[in-house]
């Protein structure tokens, strides 16, 4: 399907400014207002002040009564993973910041997630979706898997402009032996897992393609359940394509 794959011009494009593995407190001024939270933290937004301007960014904070070692390490394992990462579909890991809670900071997707996204904005589903496969490509091919692939975690830079986000339970695969295998189950999305990861705790690009589709079907069924229907065929006589709506009416009554 012809589509124009262009991707917008990142504002964090600048990788001699921006590539350090860590950023210093007195650069980073957080905003009032929460952007979500999650099982470690909460994010805010946030400014980061580099060396010849500013940008805002996207800042995840340990929660001050988690502040325990194994939680720290958690974060900081997501943090070693997205610095390993650089893809215009994957959301770009700035630095960390460790001050009055460990802080990892992040590029700005400022219209949120994908799923509250497409509550509103159905049309451009298949560009956003082909973005996000781009992004798994690249993961696959440089041995990651994500293992949280959801429209909850690919976030909008602009309404044609995704990224995949959210990387706590992503992790590197060994070239020869093509998949992790998890020590026991966890807090998982299970929803999006296909059977061998919940039978045999086996994780590859395999699942994740299962992820990928489950993330796909998702969207679709929330556009039916809206009302959504495919357009008539070329050609199709009116009386036709009516019968065919008919017969896709949803919760019919007989």
């Amino acid at each position: 399907m012809p589509m124009d794959t262009e991707v917008y011009e990142s504002p964090y494009a600048d990788p001699d400014e921006l590539r350090s593995s860590t950023v210093d407190r007195s650069q980073l001024f957080l905003e009032d207002g929460e952007l979500g939270s999650g099982n470690f933290g909460t994010v805010m937004k946030g400014i980061y002040k580099m060396r010849k301007t500013e940008k805002p960014v996207a800042v995840k904070i340990l929660k001050n009564d988690d502040n325990i070692q194994s939680v720290t390490d958690e974060m900081l394992r997501e943090a070693n993973v997205m610095q390993q990462l650089d893809n215009p579909y994957i959301v770009r890991m700035i630095g960390i910041c460790e001050a009055e809670s460990l802080m990892l900071v992040m590029e700005l997707a400022e219209l949120g997630p994908l799923h509250k996204f497409l509550q509103k904005h159905k049309y451009n589903i298949t560009e956003l979706v082909h973005q996000v496969s781009m992004g798994m490509k690249y993961l696959e091919e440089h041995n990651f898997v994500h293992r949280d692939l959801a429209a909850r975690n690919v976030l909008l830079v602009t309404q044609h402009y995704a990224k995949i986000s959210d990387f706590g339970l992503s992790k590197a695969v060994a070239e020869e032996q093509n998949y992790y295998k998890a020590k026991g189950h966890g807090k998982w999305p299970v929803k999006w897992y296909a059977p061998e990861c919940m039978n045999y705790l086996k994780f590859s690009s395999k699942s994740d393609v299962w992820s990928f589709g489950g993330m796909k079907g998702n969207e679709v069924m929330q556009m039916i359940e809206s009302g959504n229907r495919m357009d008539a065929p070329l050609n199709c006589p009116p009386e036709m394509y009516d019968l065919m709506r008919t017969c896709w009416t949803y919760k019919l009554v007989f």
